[in-house]
């Protein structure tokens, strides 16, 4: 006659429960039904929104007073030398554009100087070609003129022509000029982009 000896009990250790409980968490998890939580790959970038770059930093927002005109004017007997729009002297050029105003063409004498009201010259590219325009402004009594030029083969278009409110900033957001005319509990920027002609105000939607 066979005998069969007893069985022994093995003791299972509290670590090895565990390890079990997980492993069997683990096979529910991947019978769960679609509605469940799962791996939708990789997350879609967030692109970063373009901030602004003052032309002259410093300069406080100013009070709504007009808006701009743009234009596409060549300057006569201006020409582009080699190096572009930075080799061509600021005062040169405005005392060239019959579009001036013949008060501002008459104060350039002060310049440079602590009593010259031409702001330093800012050179970006506005038009998307890879060569900076040339963007001047001149603080007249009670009021701020700005003018943008760029280089087409050899001579000089003006390309924005503006008047607006004493001591108005401006500033560049990707390749558009934002003027700021905030100032007297309000806020008003007017923005311009490039048509393939001048600066034109962009429509607001």
């Amino acid at each position: 006659m066979l005998r069969f000896g007893r069985r022994r009990s093995v003791p299972v250790s509290t670590a090895a429960l565990a390890g079990l409980t997980a492993v069997g968490m683990a096979l529910a998890a991947g019978c769960a039904p679609a509605g469940g939580m799962r791996d939708a790959g990789v997350a879609p970038s967030v692109s970063v929104p373009e901030s602004a770059s003052p032309l002259w930093p410093g300069r406080p927002p100013a009070r709504s007073q007009g808006g701009p005109a743009p234009s596409a004017v060549p300057v006569p007997d201006a020409t582009v030398p080699e190096g572009g729009l930075r080799k061509v002297p600021p005062e040169r050029l405005l005392r060239a554009d019959p579009g001036v105003p013949e008060v501002v063409k008459g104060s350039l004498g002060n310049c440079p100087g602590k009593r010259c009201r031409l702001r330093a010259p800012v050179y970006v590219d506005l038009t998307g070609d890879g060569k900076p325009e040339l963007v001047l402004a001149f603080d007249d009594t009670g009021r701020t003129l700005m003018w943008v030029y760029t280089a087409s083969g050899d001579s000089v278009r003006r390309v924005l022509d503006y008047a607006g409110p004493p001591q108005t900033a401006a500033a560049t957001v990707g390749r558009d000029l934002v003027v700021d005319e905030s100032g007297g509990g309000r806020k008003s920027t007017v923005r311009y982009r490039w048509n393939g002609q001048a600066l034109a105000p962009v429509p607001v939607r």
